[in-house]
């Protein structure tokens, strides 16, 4: 019989490896949904840790959820973007000084604001036309040479 660690340790490299491999084969529209998901799962994760008073696991959390909002920030692009990119880096970070307070002052009401910050982030990324949606990363870069 396999004891509960193993158990964790198998269910742990099967997400992995459905995470890496989903990955691999997303479009860019689904990458950036994958993680605006990650931050929502974080999101509740550490919320949850800090109403029980797990701070480690409140700090892991949150911190993963600034990891990815820095992916997100990180694959902006500043030079074509304009005043959209702009934007989205400035609510990037705000998200992350909103995180910050809330780690600081163990703020619950914080964490649920930044949750709906980013509920309307994933609600408005899910509104973009079908065609853009099934773009490969190689068409978007095509797209981005023409209009240069």
């Amino acid at each position: 019989m396999m004891n509960q660690m193993m158990k964790q340790k198998f269910l742990n490299q099967y997400q992995q490896t459905s995470v890496e491999t989903g990955m691999e084969n997303a479009t860019p529209y689904k990458l950036v949904s994958m993680l605006y998901d990650g931050i929502m799962d974080n999101l509740a994760l550490g919320k949850g840790a800090m109403q029980r008073k797990d701070y480690q696991l409140k700090a892991e959390k949150l911190n993963k959820v600034v990891l990815i909002v820095g992916s997100l920030r990180s694959g902006l692009d500043m030079k074509n973007g304009g005043e959209a990119s702009e934007n989205y880096e400035a609510l990037y970070n705000y998200i992350n000084r909103k995180l910050l307070e809330a780690s600081t002052k163990n703020d619950e009401i914080i964490l649920e604001e930044v949750s709906g910050l980013v509920r309307e982030l994933r609600e408005a990324w899910e509104l973009m036309p079908d065609n853009f949606k099934h773009a490969s990363r190689a068409q978007i870069e095509t797209i981005k040479k023409i209009k240069n």
